[in-house]
């Protein structure tokens, strides 16, 4: 077999996936080389443009980081069994997000989490991250913060996981679609890199991160919060929310986890409603 390029992103989290990524391959693969590189850049097309233009021809990454509607050409070809969805949040004094008095500074991602931190508790102090996560962590010892909000998922896979005070329910702070899962994408015409991984697929996770992109892609000018969730059975709920004109919209679905994407485009649909009814 000709030897496969694998991308991810730059970063100590995208780079630490991608070497896990590629030990369970090479394990699983022994007779393809296979060669990890990085790809700069942090436009959420990155991956997607280099697996178009042929530099790689894997592409690993979290699937909270990719364009909700992915290009022409380029498919989900796997979901690896995600691991924590929801947020966490680390504090002084073990504080929890509800008892987090006004005026409090609580940092966290910029764009959607941002947006809805302020939807949430408008009374507290909401500031972006624009630091590595010992950088946050640090902050937080000097006291210029006093809580930082992230994806539990990027704690744990830092070895911060230690420093979580609160797993925080996904109907009061929604987590990022498809937060806390791992997809591999590849080109649609490429059938090797499709069976290479494949070997890293877990179809529950699959169909969750389907229903969850799924309702974000139809809500494309709104901040939005999803959580999936897939039984033994193959029953799928979905939980959604928007953040919209200083509140929070939720709204609730379930069905079989073969119709994944039909049930977030379903649930999209009752949430635009509710954003017009808000005028």
């Amino acid at each position: 077999m000709p030897r496969i390029v694998m991308g991810n992103r730059d970063g100590a989290e995208a780079l630490r996936q991608a070497r896990a990524v590629l030990a369970e391959l090479t394990d699983e693969w022994p007779d393809v080389p296979i060669v990890q590189r990085t790809i700069p850049g942090d436009d959420p097309g990155t991956l997607p443009t280099a697996l178009l233009e042929e530099r790689i021809g894997l592409a690993v990454g979290a699937v909270d980081r990719l364009p909700a509607d992915l290009p022409d050409g380029v498919v989900l070809a796997a979901v690896a069994r995600r691991q924590e969805a929801r947020c966490a949040l680390v504090s002084r004094n073990g504080r929890a997000f509800e008892d987090l008095e006004a005026g409090m500074r609580i940092a966290t991602r910029a764009g959607r989490d941002e947006a809805l931190v302020r939807a949430l508790r408008p009374d507290l102090a909401i500031e972006t991250l624009d630091a590595t996560l010992d950088d946050a962590l640090a902050r937080l010892t000097r006291e210029e913060v006093h809580a930082l909000l992230l994806p539990a998922a990027t704690l744990r896979v830092l070895d911060h996981g230690n420093r979580i005070d609160a797993l925080l329910d996904p109907e009061v702070v929604p987590p990022a679609p498809g937060q806390g899962a791992l997809a591999v994408l590849v080109r649609e015409d490429d059938d090797q890199a499709a069976e290479l991984a494949y070997t890293l697929h877990h179809r529950p996770s699959f169909d969750r991160v389907r229903a969850e992109r799924a309702f974000a892609a139809a809500l494309p000018d709104h901040p939005v919060g999803a959580l999936a969730t897939v039984s033994d059975d193959g029953d799928l709920e979905l939980f959604g929310a928007v953040a919209a004109g200083g509140r929070i919209l939720q709204a609730r679905t379930s069905g079989d986890a073969s119709e994944a994407a039909s049930l977030g485009a379903e649930l999209a649909q009752d949430v635009a409603a509710q954003l017009e009814a808000l005028g």
